[in-house]
């Protein structure tokens, strides 16, 4: 395997970049650390300014930071903007021209990853799962801009013989769309990860989950193999708080989770070592294997026997766009897209 760079440039901006995300296979989303969210065309070499993060009236507390570790997320024609561990974040319709601010109650968000996950319905609507307090997500249609979830209770499921309380993390969608993962924590504290069918999210009073699983409060990367397992990124000697013997930080592992409450379906064990301290986990379908990177490693892909097939520490990726099977590396003005093969 090799990586291959697709683009690589100085984009003529006043400011430097602060996040982006690719719009299409040529298009990239661009946050300034000023806060302008601008389009850059990469084939023509055109920018389009789509708007200001100090765009509306302004919260009490200073709204949007865009010098903060922000996130952009985008599915067609909709662009969602937030602050990763702020209240706050917009969401840009460009169908149906519209631009909308957000905002989550401020409960340990510092700690707690801003939950934002968008999908389509079985008639190509376009929905968004947002945050709205540490304990709350709702789903909205962004044609209509209606809450289908807007009286749902906090109450769980079986709430009469237990009490849980769960603070939403990173969400991902399945590759079926048909259910959420949340990569949030418990109290204790500890890692959590809990998967929620959408349709019943939407249509069921009060919540229903499946507890993957819980391990320590690492903010450890979490993500779908197929629609029926998640790969969970796992240090033994992390989990029984064994952070300085020799070897400890590259003794991580795989491991493969059913999506439900069954517990563990295997470990993948690395065949050579990667401390994946902080590192991004994705899945491949169609090339079966896991895309890892951090600002420790570089990046690299790992398939489902252990074998690193891949490996480049030179390249840091900021963001990897999984429709386009992308990595996006930028600094300052400069911008690079970049993929594996």
């Amino acid at each position: 395997m090799n990586l291959v760079e697709i683009y690589s440039e100085d984009i003529q901006l006043q400011n430097d970049i602060q996040s982006a995300s690719l719009l299409s296979d040529s298009k990239i989303v661009l946050l300034t650390c000023k806060g302008e969210v601008l389009l850059y065309d990469f084939t023509l070499k055109e920018q389009e300014r789509l708007f200001e993060t100090s765009w509306g009236i302004p919260y009490s507390d200073g709204g949007f930071d865009p010098s903060a570790v922000s996130s952009i997320y985008t599915m067609d024609d909709i662009i969602v903007v937030v602050n990763d561990y702020g209240k706050h974040g917009f969401v840009l319709n460009k169908k149906e021209n519209y631009l909308l601010r957000i905002c989550r109650e401020d409960y340990l968000a510092n700690i707690s990853k801003y939950p934002v996950a968008l999908f389509k319905d079985d008639k190509g609507n376009p929905h968004m799962i947002y945050g709205v307090a540490w304990n709350k997500v709702h789903i909205a249609n962004l044609t209509t801009r209606q809450v289908l979830t807007a009286d749902k209770s906090l109450i769980e499921e079986g709430a009469e013989q237990h009490h849980f309380d769960y603070f939403f993390g990173g969400l991902t969608i399945s590759p079926n769309g048909k259910k959420f993962l949340s990569a949030g924590w418990i109290w204790g504290s500890y890692d959590a990860c809990a998967i929620y069918d959408i349709e019943d999210f939407i249509s069921n009073h009060r919540i229903k989950y499946c507890a993957v699983g819980c391990w320590a409060h690492k903010n450890r990367a979490i993500c779908f193999v197929d629609d029926e397992t998640i790969a969970v990124l796992y240090n033994p000697c992390y989990e029984n708080g064994i952070e300085v013997e020799t070897g400890a930080r590259t003794a991580f592992e795989i491991r493969l989770y059913h999506a439900d409450d069954q517990g563990e379906k295997g470990s993948i064990v690395l065949k050579s070592p990667l401390d994946l301290s902080g590192a991004n986990l994705y899945y491949r379908q169609t090339e079966k294997h896991f895309i890892t990177f951090s600002d420790t490693i570089g990046v690299a892909a790992i398939s489902l026997d252990g074998e690193v097939g891949f490996h480049k520490t030179s390249f840091i990726p900021k963001v990897y766009c999984e429709k386009y099977n992308q990595l996006i590396q930028y600094d300052k003005k400069r911008c690079s897209v970049a993929q594996i093969e």
